[in-house]
């Protein structure tokens, strides 16, 4: 039977007992019935649990993306929760005084710019700067853990969205990229992962018959994660994401799109296991929020996509072809760089839709640095894999 990182963390033994923790999670840090890492932690005896620290979207995994979340106090424990996603994004030395170990648990979606990494970066550096243990829980990489895709991050787009030094796609779980970047930079502190047991990559949500819990709004099920690397990139845009609907990063559009035209010329480029249709829809929030939008939705009936960015830049590009001018790379005054750059972590994508680079050689052109990661990476696998890409 399949467990998660955090069955295997409460079956493990512990000295100095009892402990002062941290918890760094989210509505995802449960186990297979349930039950919370927090109320765990306040049921064992060899812990005290001091603070709890909670990424983008807040405890409860509800607040909107984007979105500061304010401290508060989770009721039955009646500890301090605190946010890292606010104008601090990284715990002071001061909250960490008398902290003996940070338990980080969160379900994460293998994408670099899904924020919940750069927390996760975030929490080691400030334990090692404080001389703290560090507890990874592993989960599932939920994209499979085989292939690497997309361009690495060029250090001049560094931003939250784009905190390591990685593949837009990484292949890797939680545990596996922690003891990559505690590697990187030579931390000296314990970065301790508790992995999954009878887990190998790939290896569904469906084939571990773990219960699904939801990571962030609009991360609604298993297969908005499926396309999410790629249609994410649409954020970027002037267009919807699908967010506030029932498919979102799986429905794009906006209500001036001609999704006839744009149909026509996406089909031609992607791979036969994917569904492509013409829809129209109205978002709830977000962007269009009210408004009628026509577009596409993307589906599968497979576990895994080899190439969700490709798939992801396949869509755009067809946009541009259908939609000559209509396009825009949307910017905001605190920014240097369209949106898309920090997502993709490279201005060269966008660039190459704007010349009118097919897909195939935007993907193409990032062959060699995101082929060095793609080795790199196996330093520090965990988990059996039955091939990589």
């Amino acid at each position: 039977m399949f467990k998660p990182g955090l069955e295997t963390f409460f079956e493990s033994d512990f000295k100095s007992c009892p402990l002062k923790v941290a918890a760094v999670t989210n509505n995802t840090g449960r186990d297979r019935n349930g039950i919370h890492l927090i109320q765990r932690l306040l049921n064992d005896k060899r812990f005290i649990l001091k603070k709890i620290f909670t990424p983008e979207h807040g405890f409860l995994s509800d607040a909107p993306d984007g979105e500061y979340v304010s401290n508060s106090i989770e009721k039955s424990s009646g500890a301090e929760i605190i946010s890292l996603y606010n104008e601090s994004k990284i715990p002071s030395d001061n909250v960490l005084k008398e902290i003996d170990l940070i338990i980080y648990d969160i379900q994460d979606v293998g994408v670099r710019f899904y924020t919940y990494i750069s927390t996760l970066r975030n929490i080691i550096d400030s334990a090692s700067k404080n001389g703290i243990a560090v507890a990874i829980l592993d989960r599932p990489e939920l994209l499979g853990g085989i292939n690497v895709e997309g361009p690495m991050l060029n250090q001049n787009l560094t931003s939250f969205v784009g905190h390591l030094p990685i593949a837009l796609r990484y292949g890797l779980t939680a545990g596996e990229l922690a003891l990559f970047w505690r590697n990187q930079t030579k931390i000296e502190t314990e970065v301790r992962v508790y992995k999954c047991q009878n887990y190998s990559c790939p290896m569904s949500i469906r084939a571990t018959k773990f219960p699904w819990f939801k990571p962030s709004p609009s991360m609604t099920d298993i297969e908005t994660a499926k396309f999410y690397p790629g249609t994410c990139l649409f954020e970027g845009t002037n267009l919807s994401e699908g967010r506030g609907t029932l498919s979102p990063f799986r429905n794009l559009g906006a209500p001036w799109v001609d999704n006839i035209k744009w149909y026509e010329i996406l089909r031609t480029l992607l791979p036969s296991n994917i569904t492509i249709s013409k829809v129209e829809f109205i978002p709830t929030f977000s962007k269009y929020s009210g408004i009628l939008c026509k577009g596409i939705q993307l589906s599968t009936n497979d576990d895994f996509l080899d190439n969700s960015v490709y798939i992801g830049v396949s869509a755009l590009y067809a946009l541009i072809q259908s939609h000559p001018n209509k396009i825009e790379f949307t910017t905001n005054p605190r920014l240097e760089n369209p949106f898309i750059d920090y997502l993709s972590g490279t201005s060269e994508l966008r660039m190459g839709l704007q010349n009118n680079l097919t897909p195939s050689q935007i993907i193409s052109s990032f062959g060699v640095q995101t082929d060095k990661f793609r080795e790199l990476r196996k330093s520090f696998f965990l988990y059996e894999r039955s091939n990589t890409k």
